[in-house]
């Protein structure tokens, strides 16, 4: 495992964290606003009770002072008032029958309803909305009348209470401006709520592609200074290892006689061809070349890699199937990293199965719009079909541990090898605006999914 200095995680603003406090003080709000809205319904409410019983005992305190014990004195009583805030009068009789109105058609008739039945039983009065046949809403309040039947000094029967029944209908307004102040209340708290998560959002959404920025440009950063480190390594490194690879050669064929002399020249031209192919591997990952993008034969690209594997995983007694439905898509891509990539991916797969099994690769076509291309891709937004290869082995898988990191460069859990080769697949999928991914992984092996586009067609969808 090559084993580099780690860095400091940085730790960027809590975003989600953000969003939650976002939240939970937009729901405070909005639920102290619905708590007032209830409170200036429960008080208006209030108001009109008030109001009413004091109506009330102020018309029981004009009868007593003018002695109206009978129907023609309280009718008389009734409609000397002018209250602009009553809507109707009425004082009835314990069985139902109507003495007084303020419309005086209906004197004599009977009203027996659960409000007058529950005042007359129990003594206690009741209030509730109600619409007239107008159609207008009132608040009717029935309440006990304490002026006795009969005059002063009459002695009603047993259990009988000592009192008529008033019922009278207060007109809304002013208890419905109350409540109505309480709902613009309400939806401007709610407008401003959501203006308050919009903006939110907006800004969160901001911070985090300006972290994402950030990101990348730290990663340019040290992509450059590796490719500095890596101008040197060609220049220093390279030279050397091909002249040392070339030497081990002629000295293997001039002294192909003596094993010994022989194996150990093979030795170092083989060490000096894996120290070249690092150094290779560390150039096309510092100094990538920009994709050559063309319409390319997936199915060609494909098998050719796969002829190049052949001789490898007949020697691990790997299996090798490639699954596709219908004949795989012609991508926009660049054929030769196309091999570079998949020939990555068959390897890794390969090393993960030294005691042999099986390795899939699987052909299907995408939804369009699935994903969306990264910024700054040469492609256009996937929202053409897309076509998706997965590379499948039957190894032990991956642990839950290394995969956050296993597209990092150099970290590898083998002990030999690079730790770049997910790396360079990662930025060879990127530069071509596509996805890769860990599609699963466990016991049963592991499956890289990699998403690309389809050649678009005449009408500018992709083929499949």
């Amino acid at each position: 495992m090559l084993n580099l200095p780690r860095k400091t995680p940085r730790h960027g603003p809590p975003v989600r964290s953000l969003l939650v406090v976002v939240l939970l003080l937009s729901l405070g709000l909005m639920a102290v606003t619905l708590l007032n809205y209830r409170t200036a319904v429960r008080v208006a409410e209030e108001t009109l009770r008030n109001q009413g019983v004091s109506i009330g005992l102020e018309l029981a305190a004009e009868a007593r002072a003018r002695g109206a014990w009978e129907g023609p004195a309280l009718q008389q009583l009734l409609a000397e008032q002018r209250r602009r805030e009553v809507a109707f009068l009425a004082i009835l009789d314990r069985d139902g029958t109507i003495l007084a109105h303020t419309n005086a058609r209906l004197v004599g008739t009977q009203l027996e309803d659960a409000a007058f039945v529950n005042v007359r039983e129990t003594g206690q009065l009741t209030g509730e909305m109600v619409a007239l046949g107008t159609g207008e809403e009132v608040y009717s309040l029935t309440m006990p009348f304490h002026v006795p039947s009969g005059g002063p000094g009459t002695v009603t029967g047993a259990g009988q209470p000592r009192f008529r029944i008033l019922r009278l209908a207060l007109h809304t307004a002013s208890a419905r401006q109350i409540v109505h102040h309480a709902l613009i209340q309400v939806a401007l708290v709610g407008v401003m709520v959501i203006i308050l998560l919009g903006l939110s959002v907006w800004q969160i959404r901001t911070l985090r592609r300006y972290l994402r920025l950030q990101e990348e440009s730290a990663r340019q950063e040290r992509l450059a200074a590796l490719g500095g480190m890596a101008a040197v390594l060609a220049h220093e490194i390279r030279n050397p290892l091909g002249a040392i690879k070339g030497l081990a050669q002629f000295l293997g064929e001039k002294h192909a006689s003596d094993a010994t002399h022989t194996e150990m020249t093979q030795t170092i031209a083989t060490e000096a061809t894996r120290l070249e192919r690092l150094v290779n591997d560390l150039l096309t990952y510092a100094r990538p070349r920009p994709p050559d993008l063309q319409p390319t034969d997936l199915s060609a690209m494909l098998h050719e890699v796969m002829a190049l594997a052949k001789s490898p995983a007949e020697a691990a007694g790997v299996k090798v199937l490639i699954e596709a439905k219908d004949a795989p898509p012609r991508v926009i891509a660049d054929p030769e990293q196309m091999k570079q990539l998949f020939g990555n991916l068959v390897l890794n797969a390969l090393q993960a199965m030294p005691n042999g099994g099986t390795l899939t690769i699987r052909v299907r076509g995408g939804e369009a719009g699935g994903r969306a291309s990264p910024v700054d891709s040469p492609l256009p937004s996937l929202s053409r079909k897309s076509v998706e290869i997965s590379v499948g082995d039957t190894g032990p898988g991956i642990p839950e541990a290394d995969l956050p990191r296993i597209f990092e460069p150099f970290y590898t859990t083998r002990t030999q090898g690079t730790g770049l080769g997910l790396a360079i697949c990662r930025q060879i999928v990127e530069a071509h605006g596509g996805a890769i991914r860990v599609s699963h992984t466990g016991p049963e092996g592991t499956a890289i999914e990699v998403t690309l586009l389809q050649e678009a067609s005449a009408d500018g969808y992709g083929e499949g």
